[in-house]
């Protein structure tokens, strides 16, 4: 019997070192993230789009993309249109990932590929009108979205009935029709991470920490940095 359980404990923790590992060789995912989405949403200027949205904040003449907001004092318009392109582009490449790990076809997919299509256009639209507000709102539905979707994810192989029926409940609602609350939100967050080891959770180690990366200020920087997520942890 102790072997058996020192064998599970082997087995156990080398997956999760497996899954640092995996994480150590993807040091380009947020740039080859970002450059996807503004490709994705820009096609026939992405080069203009990366400039402008990469370009310094503080510069007099700059042509920053911004708002008539008050909240530009907050967070800037800018920073809003790259971090929701590249919450955008999370939701999509998870969405693949359900496609590939589902073995029989579910509706949602189906549904959730036809809404991002959806937010994508209008996403588009609010930019070019600069509509703050309801860029924002496009945000907390792009969240719920990652977050339901990556509930779907762990579902496909999960087999623990307590831990099927957490993200049973997670994903009972449409996400682009009932999106979460900031608190809600960041429940849901602590429940994933509470409730699933690090190599079920794609080495995530905090999602909404990791989708707030989009919004920082210094992207810039983000981008040329060589290591992430929880490698930068040891």
């Amino acid at each position: 019997m102790l072997v058996v359980r020192y064998n599970h404990r082997i087995k156990t923790y080398m997956r999760d070192v497996n899954a640092v590992k995996k994480a150590s060789s993807e040091t380009s995912r947020v740039s080859t993230h970002f450059n996807r989405a503004v490709e994705s949403f820009w096609p026939d200027e992405s080069a203009h789009m990366k400039a402008l949205l990469l370009e310094t904040p503080h510069c007099v003449d700059s042509p920053t993309l911004k708002s008539a907001s008050e909240y530009e004092t907050v967070i800037s318009f800018r920073s809003l249109v790259l971090g929701a392109v590249c919450v955008w582009q999370e939701c999509w490449n998870v969405l693949q990932v359900c496609k590939r790990k589902t073995h029989r076809p579910e509706p949602y997919i189906g549904q959730l590929t036809e809404s991002l299509g959806n937010k994508k256009t209008e996403l588009i639209r609010i930019i070019e009108k600069r509509r703050y507000k309801q860029l924002a709102l496009c945000v907390f539905s792009l969240q719920s979205a990652y977050l339901y979707l990556q509930a779907k994810r762990l579902s496909t192989f999960i087999r623990n009935p307590g831990q099927l029926a957490l993200l049973n409940s997670l994903c009972c609602a449409d996400p682009f029709t009932q999106s979460k609350t900031v608190t809600e939100l960041r429940e849901i967050n602590i429940q994933l991470y509470a409730n699933f080891r690090l190599h079920q959770r794609d080495n995530i180690e905090d999602f909404l920490l990791h989708l707030e990366n989009y919004f920082q200020p210094k992207m810039k920087e983000m981008l040329g940095k060589k290591t992430w997520l929880i490698c930068e942890q040891g």
